[in-house]
């Protein structure tokens, strides 16, 4: 009997192929809405483009990350390009909530030199283009291999030099270590010096954060770096003698750091804009943050948060509240509010301010990226910093690690790691 229900099916199938041809498509599909039961669309939908992905674009209809999808805006149609990059290594592994299974990224940073585009992989590789069509990329050559350098996680272009934060794994005292190393910028080697080194030990190797951006403190030329402390790590937030959990503030002269803000999870994100400093974090299940960061305040973090520990996910069953409970105001607790909280969490990457000369409807907009969410958020922010006006959702489909403007090109780049691939967004035409 069910030998012969599948053989139904298919004939079924069939036939229904053979009227698409024949007749109206869009007569087809609105036959096939009023009189198919709904076992038999899917069943329909499933041969034609599997399982995985049905299973993936339910999950994003749930989370509502379908509002737009790129090229297409609110008020703006998009040009979109994607470009592959040849011999880029797969890295880092992964969690996809969509398809409930780990797998490996390709993952990379973009930093615009204003000659050209430099890309660092996270095990180390460098590549360099001065062609904004992004077909050819000149392979670097670079010491940091000898430097023990287990994973880069952020570059910058802090005057004539090349930054990278990293990260050394020792085997021997099972130990992750955080470091920062600089070179002078050349388009053949690249011979980097370590900057800093950070002595402290962790065990913890799900995200440690790194994100550098320029920036003049008391009128000392330096650069904000973020560090993270997520669920294993997770007091050292709080502990002023850990070099974790933190943003801190690096003199470029004397080398020397200052404590700049505390109670972070895991930045991701940097940008400072009109001397205000904005960061994205990763927050604990469903507490994704945008924050206004001030010299010497906490965030909160692992005490208030608007999220709950993963643990609580995973054993929704069995436990009925979770192990570990925040409190949920940070304001009432001598914490800093965050501008906004992202509830459900969008896994938040980058962020960056685009020029007002790229489309007259996008004034005074900052883009958002994230991981787990494949999409890109548009941002309006009131003048002082203290709230969203309004937030665009506009999903993409891949996870985006990182996210430049060009302001010469007037094209927004994007560093997509489940392919490997540069997006290049461009304003097409206005509806």
């Amino acid at each position: 009997m069910k030998k012969f229900l599948s053989k139904y099916k298919i004939f079924l199938t069939l036939i229904f192929l053979f009227f698409i041809i024949l007749i109206n498509f869009n007569e087809i599909r609105s036959f096939a809405r009023s009189n198919l039961s709904h076992n038999y669309k899917v069943f329909i939908k499933e041969i034609f483009f599997g399982k995985e992905y049905l299973a993936e674009i339910g999950f994003y209809k749930k989370l509502g990350y379908n509002k737009f999808q790129i090229p297409k805006t609110q008020f703006l149609d998009l040009e979109f390009k994607k470009i592959p990059l040849q011999g880029l290594k797969g890295f880092k592994t992964h969690y996809n909530m969509a398809f409930n299974k780990k797998g490996k990224t390709k993952k990379f940073f973009l930093e615009d030199l204003g000659n050209g585009i430099m890309i660092a992989s996270a095990s180390g590789e460098f590549k360099f283009s001065t062609d904004y069509s992004f077909n050819k990329f000149k392979d670097l050559n670079s010491n940091l291999s000898q430097l023990n350098v287990f994973q880069v996680v952020d570059i910058v272009k802090l005057e004539n030099d090349i930054f990278v934060s990293f990260i050394i794994k020792s085997k021997r005292e099972d130990c992750i270590f955080f470091g920062i190393a600089n070179a002078k910028i050349n388009n053949e080697n690249l011979l980097f010096d370590i900057f800093y080194k950070e002595n402290e030990c962790t065990k913890e190797t799900n995200g440690l954060g790194g994100r550098i951006y320029p920036y003049t403190f008391n009128e000392k030329k330096g650069f904000l770096l973020t560090t993270a402390a997520t669920d294993k790590m997770k007091e050292k937030s709080q502990n002023l003698e850990s070099f974790f959990g933190k943003i801190w503030f690096f003199e470029l002269a004397t080398k020397n750091k200052i404590l700049f803000s505390v109670g972070h999870r895991n930045p991701q994100g940097l940008i400072v804009s009109d001397n205000i400093v904005i960061s994205t974090e990763h927050g604990p299940y469903g507490g994704d943050e945008i924050n206004n960061i001030k010299f010497g305040k906490n965030y909160g973090f692992p005490i208030s948060s608007y999220g709950e520990m993963y643990k609580f996910k995973k054993d929704k069953e069995k436990f009925k509240i979770p192990k570990y409970e925040f409190l949920k105001s940070h304001s009432d607790n001598n914490f800093e509010e965050p501008i906004f909280s992202f509830v459900p969490s969008i896994g938040i990457s980058e962020i960056e301010k685009i020029s007002n000369d790229f489309s007259e409807y996008w004034t005074d907009n900052f883009l958002i990226t994230s991981l787990n969410g494949r999409t890109i958020f548009r941002v309006k922010f009131d003048n002082k910093f203290e709230k969203v006006i309004y937030i665009e959702p506009m999903f993409l489909g891949e996870r985006i690690r990182d996210i430049k403007y060009i302001k010469n090109q007037k094209i927004i780049i994007l560093a997509l790691e489940e392919t490997g691939s540069i997006g290049v967004l461009s304003a097409n035409k206005f509806k």
